[in-house]
């Protein structure tokens, strides 16, 4: 798992309740055509591992 801590919470439909969420999976420059790229990122629940939402973050470069 790639653990980055973050305090975003959200709804879990599994577990019926909102929970703290982690980042389980970074697909890095996911649009290679655009400028500047992006990364997809899902988040997990904190409880039961299940992906909850993906969303797209600005690629860093080195980290």
């Amino acid at each position: 798992m790639a653990g980055e801590k973050s305090s975003l919470r959200f709804y879990c439909r599994r577990c019926r309740k909102m929970v703290d969420v982690y980042e389980c999976y970074r697909e890095e420059k996911v649009f290679p055509e655009l400028k500047p790229e992006f990364d997809v990122v899902t988040w997990c629940c904190s409880i039961c591992h299940s992906p909850i939402v993906e969303v797209s973050k600005l690629h860093k470069e080195g980290g």
